[in-house]
């Protein structure tokens, strides 16, 4: 009989190994490992002064942007700012803050978003708030945007918007935009494929089925390396009735159907919580990755495609320590040089990674209050930035930065395109005059700031084969011992 047990037992540990090398139905070639070294978090902005949603870019010669709106006139917008403010980060130490931009007719600067043309140009597009709040548009050189003085006038594109609009550049510099329309209630779509000069006329994209109190909000954008272009965006009023995709295979002319990722279904809902704020990031030529906000119980949800968009795999979650509650703007998600999907969400805030079918453990990446508006952006390949709001009841909420470096393969870096300034049409204008500008205290640099380095983290599901495979080879070989005992 021990002999018996003897060959199980060396069959359990064959199976284990076997199954270890699996990965619940992926390739052994494709389990991988990855690791990233945090930075500290820094602050950049005045603690004394009311800052707002940040968003962040990269540009090719390595550069980081931030831009951010800040409170910081008599009478201004409730909720929101009025000025927006600027920082950049080249390597080693970052700019002074300086306000660049404001609303014409003193409107209030909400929820912008940048993106950076291979050119050298960074551009900018933001809603004015309120009831009547309209898309503005700015462009600025990359190498000198704290300058207030280099960036174009800002000029509504002409349409109304819902809280919030998007912007990204393909590789081919063409500039893709995205809103929600307060006037039609549907996603609007326009591109520039002159850096910006000039903007295509607007595109409908109907949200067909919505019921009559629902409306689109919070789209986000992302292009492949074929050009299509993958379009998502919540269905509201909050807390979510739906998240939604779409793609359009012929450069934003036509859009296919929407499909609904994810439904409210009150039977799988708590009550108060619903599908919400979905992000998506497309990865070379067919890999399409969707992460949203879920419930029961405020789920960070995540699904792909491996074939453009047309098909998506059964959505899982990720960061398990949001579970306990924590709703709130945005989960981000980029892709670094070895193909590895990084995802960051509020909170900490958190950060996991997507690596070879399966989530890595998540990791805090700060130690602060409440973060929310999560933004993030790669550089060099294996540069992570991610920049968010603090909020500190009854203080102001401010903006911090942390910086992550991959192991994956850093990317050279191009040097930026010298940009004629008469060729952005930029003109000098008055700012508007308001309350004193407080000292902004210059953010330190990221040189010799210590690390905490996350240690090699495989998936999920090979560690899950793991451990079963070490419990049964336990079971076994105390029943093998018990046995020989007894013989």
């Amino acid at each position: 009989m021990t002999r018996l047990f003897r060959r199980f037992f060396v069959l359990a540990a064959g199976l284990m190994l076997l199954a270890s090398a699996a990965q619940v139905g992926v390739p052994a070639a494709a389990a991988q490992s990855v690791s990233v070294a945090w930075s500290q978090p820094i602050r950049l902005t005045n603690p004394e002064i009311q800052s707002w949603s940040p968003t962040i870019a990269a540009d090719l010669a390595g550069n980081v942007h931030v831009l951010w709106p800040q409170t910081m006139m008599t009478g201004a917008p409730a909720g929101m700012g009025d000025t927006l403010y600027y920082a950049r980060w080249d390597g080693e130490k970052w700019s002074t803050p300086s306000d660049v931009l404001v609303s014409p007719n003193n409107q209030g600067a909400e929820m912008p978003d940048i993106a950076v043309t291979p050119d050298g140009i960074l551009h900018a597009v933001w809603g004015t708030g309120g009831a009547n709040s309209k898309l503005m548009y700015s462009r600025a050189p990359a190498c000198c945007a704290e300058d207030p003085h280099n960036w174009s006038k800002p000029v509504s594109l002409g349409g109304s918007v819902n809280l919030s609009s998007a912007i990204v550049s393909d590789s081919q510099g063409v500039l893709h935009m995205v809103y929600a329309s307060l006037a039609t209630n549907n996603i609007v779509y326009q591109q520039s494929t002159d850096s910006g000069a000039t903007w295509s006329k607007p595109v409908e994209i109907d949200g067909a089925g919505r019921r009559e109190d629902e409306y689109p909000a919070y789209p986000r954008i992302s292009v492949d390396l074929r050009g299509r272009i993958h379009l998502v965006w919540s269905v509201m009023p909050y807390p979510g009735r739906a998240v939604v995709y779409t793609r359009s295979d012929d450069g934003g002319k036509t859009w296919k159907e929407a499909v609904q990722i994810d439904v409210y279904d009150r039977f799988r809902y708590s009550e108060g919580y619903g599908p919400y704020l979905i992000d998506v990031e497309a990865v070379g030529e067919d890999t399409v990755h969707l992460t949203w906000d879920g419930a029961p119980t405020v789920e960070r949800h995540h699904t792909w495609s491996n074939d453009g968009g047309d098909t998506w795999a059964d959505p899982d979650t990720f960061i398990p320590e949001l579970t306990e509650g924590g709703r709130a703007l945005w989960n981000d998600m980029v892709v670094d040089s070895a193909g590895v999907l990084h995802a960051v969400s509020i909170k900490q805030p958190w950060a996991a990674q997507w690596i070879g079918g399966g989530w890595s453990q998540s990791v805090a990446i700060g130690s602060r209050s409440f973060a929310e508006d999560l933004r993030m952006t790669i550089s060099r390949g294996n540069q992570l930035h991610v920049v968010w709001l603090e909020v500190i009841p009854g203080n102001p909420s401010v903006v911090y930065y942390v910086n992550g470096v991959s192991s994956a393969p850093a990317v050279p870096v191009q040097p930026l395109p010298e940009v004629p300034t008469d060729a952005l049409g930029l003109t000098q204008y008055a700012r508007p005059t308001g309350t004193p500008v407080p000292t902004i205290t210059p953010a330190p640099t990221l040189v010799d700031l210590p690390y905490s380095d996350v240690q090699s983290v495989e998936s999920p599901g090979r560690a899950i084969f793991i451990s079963a495979g070490a419990v049964l080879l336990f079971i076994v070989g105390v029943v093998i011992a018990f046995r020989g005992k007894k013989q």
